[in-house]
C-alpha cells in the first residue's frame, strides 16, 4: 500500500531576500545646515513654507537668506538627498512636548498681541519698566568694547563680517580689525573690497541678529565705487602696521585692480608731510591735548625725524621752542606704545577731517602750502 502523504499544517516559511540593495546614504555632508534649511524652504513652496518661516527668529532667517545667496546651483539628486536627510531627522525625533508656564507663553506669544497675552496669563505689564533708548543697534554696537565685538565677529562667516563692518564708523571698524583672528581678516577684506550690495532687507535682519546674539545676551553696483575703496583705505590706515602690510599684500595678489583706488586714501605717519597741509598743522596742535602732543613728538623724534621736523617747522617758533624744551625732560615711550600713539593721532586727524576742521590731501596730490 502506498503511504498517504500528511498534509502540511503550518504555514510555509519563505526565506527573506538578502539581496535588497542597501539604503542610500544622503550626500549632504558638504552642505551647511543653513543651506539645507534654505533648500527645504525653497522645495516646500510659499504656502507650505510660510508656517515654518513664521516660527524662525530674525537671526535664523538671516543665516538662511545668506546661505541661499551663496548657493549657486543644487542638482536634483542633491535636493533629494537633502529631503531624505530632513525626513530622517524628523523621524528620529521623539515627538515629546514639554509644558509649563514658559512653554505656554512661547506658544501663545506667536498668536496673541502683547496686551491680550498679559491679560490671559495674568501677568503685570512691564512696559513702564522697560528701558527705552533712541540709539539704534548700529550706534549701540559702536559703543561696545572693540575686543568684545572682534570676538563676536570671529564666530561669523567672512561675508557677514564684511556686511557688519561696512555699517560701522571707520575708526571703530579699524579698532575691531586690529583685534580679530588673522584667519578671518583676509577673507573678510576680500568681501569688503568687492563692495557687493546685499538685499535691501539684509541690513535690517543683520541689525536684529546683532541685537539678539550680541547686544541683548545698500545698493552698490557690482563694480566698487570710489567711496567704498576710500573707506577701505582709511580703515587700513588705522590698524597696526604689521597687519596693514599683510592685508595690502593680500589685496595686491587677490584684488590688484582695486588696490590703486584703496591706496589713494591710504595714509600713514611717514606720508604725513604730503597729506597734512602746512596751514593745517597749527590747527591740529591747537586742538590736540598737550599730553598727546608730547607723546606723539617723542615717538616721531627718532622713528620719523622728517615728520617731526615738518610738524615743528609749521607752528610758531615760540611754540616749537617750548615743545623742544618740554621733550628734553620727557620720558621716552617704548616703541610699541609709540606706534599706538601714532595710530591714535591718525584717528584724531580723521575725526577733525570729518568735523570739517581740516582737509587731508590724497597721496600724490600737491598739499596746500598756504
Amino acid at each position: 500500500m502506498n503511504a498517504i502523504p500528511k498534509p502540511e499544517l503550518g504555514p510555509k516559511l519563505v526565506p527573506q531576500r538578502t539581496d535588497t540593495p542597501p539604503e542610500r546614504a544622503p550626500r549632504v555632508s558638504s552642505i551647511t545646515p543653513s543651506q539645507r534649511a534654505a533648500v527645504i524652504i525653497a522645495i516646500l513652496g510659499e504656502a507650505a513654507a510660510k508656517p515654518i518661516v513664521d516660527k524662525l527668529d530674525d537671526s535664523a532667517l538671516a543665516k538662511v537668506a545668506i546661505a541661499l545667496e551663496d548657493l549657486s546651483f543644487v542638482a536634483r539628486d542633491e535636493m533629494v538627498d537633502i529631503a531624505i536627510d530632513f525626513l530622517s531627522r524628523l523621524r528620529d525625533t521623539n515627538g515629546a512636548l514639554r509644558g509649563g508656564k514658559g512653554k505656554a507663553r512661547e506658544v501663545l506669544a506667536n498668536v496673541l498681541d502683547p496686551a491680550r497675552l498679559i491679560a490671559i496669563l495674568g501677568e503685570q505689564s512691564t512696559n513702564a519698566a522697560a528701558p527705552k533708548t533712541a540709539d539704534g543697534p548700529w550706534t549701540r554696537l559702536e559703543q561696545r568694547d572693540p575686543a568684545q565685538i572682534a570676538q563676536y565677529l570671529n564666530g561669523l562667516s567672512p561675508n557677514i563680517i564684511a556686511l557688519i563692518l561696512r555699517k560701522l564708523n571707520v575708526t571703530v571698524a579699524s579698532s575691531i580689525l586690529g583685534q580679530m583672528d588673522s584667519s578671518k581678516l583676509e577673507p573678510a577684506m576680500g568681501f569688503l573690497v568687492e563692495g557687493r550690495k546685499p538685499d535691501p532687507g539684509i541690513d535690517l535682519v543683520l541689525a536684529r541678529m546683532i541685537e539678539m546674539e550680541f547686544l541683548n545676551v545698500v545698493q552698490v553696483d557690482s563694480g566698487v565705487d570710489a567711496e567704498t575703496l576710500e573707506a577701505v583705505g582709511e580703515l587700513l590706515s588705522l590698524i597696526p602696521s604689521d597687519r596693514r602690510d599683510s592685508l595690502v599684500k593680500f589685496l595686491a595678489t587677490q584684488h590688484e585692480d582695486k588696490l590703486a583706488g584703496i591706496q589713494k586714501s591710504l595714509f600713514t605717519i611717514e606720508g604725513l608731510p604730503e597729506l597734512l597741509s602746512k596751514r593745517a598743522v597749527p590747527i591740529v596742535f591747537r586742538e590736540m591735548p598737550e599730553e598727546m602732543t608730547l607723546k606723539l613728538l617723542d615717538s616721531l623724534k627718532s622713528a620719523f625725524p622728517e615728520v617731526f621736523e615738518y610738524l615743528l617747522a609749521n607752528v610758531s617758533s615760540r611754540l616749537a621752542d617750548k615743545l623742544r624744551d618740554d621733550l628734553s625732560d620727557f620720558e621716552s615711550l617704548p616703541p610699541e606704545q609709540g606706534e599706538t600713539i601714532q595710530r591714535e593721532f591718525l584717528t584724531f586727524l580723521m575725526t577733525m577731517k570729518r568735523n570739517g576742521l581740516i582737509e587731508i590731501d590724497k597721496p600724490g596730490s600737491t598739499p596746500a602750502s598756504a
